[in-house]
């Protein structure tokens, strides 16, 4: 876990981290958010109701854009952020069991007196294909 303060952070910095999308983080997923959608379970009607653009289940938007929380309570700035606000977030492609995202953050801006950072966050599949793109608002506490 990094431990920036403010005053360490500066503009361009990045952080990135990856993390395998398994079936298991789906599973308790759904159990959290009793989001039982059929497109997020089965196979079959993913690929009927895709019209052939998905093989297999749709994993979930949400699921994926929650690896930012981790983005910055362990990255950047890690020990002392606490999440702001999360805006601009834009699901590109889909996101399935089995893969492989790297999840990235690059400080574009920061607010003296607020103690506040703006990271954009980018996620990509280990394609590097583009699966989300977000602003993230993080207040460093330290």
């Amino acid at each position: 876990m990094n431990e920036y303060t403010y005053g360490e952070i500066r503009i361009g910095q990045t952080e990135s981290f990856s993390k395998e999308i398994t079936l298991e983080m789906e599973d308790a997923f759904r159990k959290i958010t009793g989001d039982e959608n059929p497109l997020h379970k089965d196979d079959s009607f993913a690929e009927e109701i895709g019209g052939g653009r998905f093989q297999k289940h749709v994993s979930f938007g949400m699921l994926t854009a929650s690896l930012m929380s981790a983005l910055a309570g362990l990255y950047l700035p890690g020990k002392y952020s606490l999440i702001h606000s999360v805006e601009q977030i834009s699901f590109k492609k889909p996101v399935f069991a089995g893969d492989i995202l790297t999840v990235t953050g690059t400080v574009e801006d920061k607010r003296q007196g607020l103690n506040l950072i703006f990271i954009k966050v980018k996620i990509t599949n280990q394609e590097g294909e583009v699966v989300l793109t977000a602003l993230m608002k993080v207040l460093v506490q330290k």
